[in-house]
């Protein structure tokens, strides 16, 4: 026996399933589509339900092709944010990540940096520093799947974890920049130097954090104009 409720729910779960659609996105066209089949119903007494349930699904179209035009509506939304982050990003690699201040100098000329390009090029290179290496980076890599299919349950994940990095980083570089580690003398012990967060660090940072802010807005908040009443 036929079940609107029942057919509605499946439908949603298969679109979510294969669409990028958010939460919210999804609402809209559930609410749509029991709009619609209430229309049909009106329309044409003689219309069974199962029928009129067929031709609203049918009239909203497509998973992929409802996804694009969702996404179109939705792209100032949140894209900005992504694209800004990547941007962020991208600088955080050639500004300096690590900014050393020798103990007992004026001298503004010894004082060194690395970029952020140079700093995970060396941490690559030490044993167990690529790994580190790429747990801290691969989350921002992996966000380009927010531009297209990527699923719900997938911008959800990456974007508590490249929150959490981001927060993480920025609470590390505070303390950091209150309490900069120390660069020992290996014989007597002494303090030479001292390492603070630079540019690129705190830029890096603020990366993944814009980028989570993105994902969450496109998982919760990006959704278009609520779509046109059908004539009655």
């Amino acid at each position: 026996m036929f079940e609107l409720d029942r057919e509605v729910r499946n439908w949603r779960e298969g679109l979510e399933r294969t669409s990028s659609l958010s939460i919210r996105e999804l609402d809209e066209l559930e609410d749509h589509l029991r709009a619609r089949v209430g229309l049909e119903l009106e329309l044409n007494r003689v219309l069974a339900p199962v029928e009129a349930f067929a031709m609203a699904r049918e009239t909203l179209g497509a998973p992929s092709a409802i996804s694009r035009e969702f996404a179109k509506s939705g792209r100032p939304r949140w894209r900005r944010f992504l694209l800004a982050g990547w941007v962020m990003y991208a600088a955080s690699l050639f500004l300096p990540l690590v900014q050393t201040e020798w103990m007992g100098t004026a001298r503004p000329e010894l004082a060194m940096s690395a970029t952020g390009y140079e700093f995970l090029w060396s941490m690559s290179m030490i044993s167990g520093g690529f790994l580190a290496v790429l747990v801290l980076n691969l989350p921002m890599l992996l966000t380009v799947s927010a531009l297209w299919h990527a699923r719900l349950w997938q911008w959800r994940w990456l974007g508590r974890i490249s929150g959490a990095v981001g927060i993480l980083a920025l609470g590390n570089g505070l303390s950091n920049l209150f309490s900069p580690p120390p660069i020992l003398n290996g014989i007597g012990g002494d303090v030479l130097a001292l390492e603070y967060p630079g540019a690129g660090y705190w830029l890096w940072s603020a990366a993944y954090v814009l980028v989570a802010l993105a994902l969450w807005f496109r998982s919760n908040q990006g959704i278009p104009d609520r779509p046109e009443k059908q004539p009655v």
